[in-house]
């Protein structure tokens, strides 16, 4: 007795087959397990049914599991591409500025190679400079020999000069100090004139030096120590001033301490006024 498939056993088989094959070939697969039914049992053909479904299910899982594979290996590349691409899209960038650098730093060079060539130019110009300054340094070096020649001889004939203007300072601060003594106090002056006192144990030149007397104490000496410039300085106020201090400790009796000049600058005479030391200008005037 042959065996065939019922209509729900072969329309179960298609669908199982459908699913792996195309309409006609599921179809064609039908016809074929049919005509196989008929010369096998129904049980072994049941069998062998449940085995081709079981291996069609395996194989079908399978392919579903290698499609997910292929799906999640996709998937990664298509995140590698992406990240590849904003890679590429970084490199881009950075070559792009990298070539306006490159274009910034010729334009630099061109700029330092100009501006070397200029420097290059200046130095030979100072080159040539540099020589003609040694040449006049040299001009002047000898120039300068000669001016210090020069000078150290004009050095000793104003060292003469001073001694002979020094001198004649003292003489007439010797006539006008003897005027101006008589006429504001009446004293009586004995000759003024430059020597040397040993105070402290140094010798010092002391320009204007003399004794006068006062008629209305005959009996007290008074001793006049004076200084006489043309120019007066607070300088020459200062270092006077402690010549009084000195002569103050070693001369017994007043000592009358008094400046002589043509000129003093104003804190000059604001310094002696502070010191209580009389000015004497060369015509005759007397500030106390």
């Amino acid at each position: 007795m042959q065996t065939t498939l019922s209509s729900h056993e072969r329309e179960t088989l298609r669908q199982v087959l459908e699913r792996s094959f195309s309409e006609s070939q599921a179809q064609t697969l039908v016809s074929a397990l049919e005509l196989l039914a008929q010369h096998l049992g129904e049980s072994q053909l049941h069998r062998d049914l449940l085995s081709f479904q079981q291996e069609t299910k395996a194989w079908q899982q399978h392919m579903e599991q290698r499609a997910a594979q292929a799906e999640q290996r996709w998937e990664r590349i298509e995140g590698a591409l992406e990240r590849l691409a904003a890679s590429q899209a970084r490199t881009e960038e950075r070559v792009t500025r990298l070539e306006e650098a490159t274009v910034r730093l010729e334009e630099g060079q061109r700029v330092l190679q100009d501006a070397v060539a200029q420097l290059a130019a200046a130095q030979a110009r100072t080159e040539e400079r540099v020589s003609r300054l040694e040449d006049a340094i040299a001009q002047l070096t000898h120039a300068q020999a000669r001016t210090e020649a020069a000078v150290q001889q004009l050095t000793r004939q104003v060292g003469g000069l001073s001694d002979t203007v020094g001198g004649d300072i003292e003489d007439i601060a010797y006539i006008v100090l003897y005027d101006v003594l008589k006429r504001e106090f009446g004293w009586e002056v004995g000759p003024l004139e430059r020597t040397w006192q040993q105070w402290n144990g140094e010798p010092e030149e002391v320009n204007i030096f003399g004794q006068a007397s006062d008629p209305a104490s005959p009996e007290q000496p008074i001793w006049i120590v004076g200084e006489a410039k043309h120019n007066l300085s607070l300088r020459e106020v200062e270092r006077f001033a402690k010549q009084v201090e000195r002569a103050r400790q070693h001369l017994t009796g007043r000592v009358f301490a008094v400046c002589f000049c043509y000129r003093a600058r104003p804190e000059v005479r604001t310094r002696l006024h502070a010191l209580g030391i009389p000015l004497v200008f060369s015509y005759g005037r007397l500030l106390q």
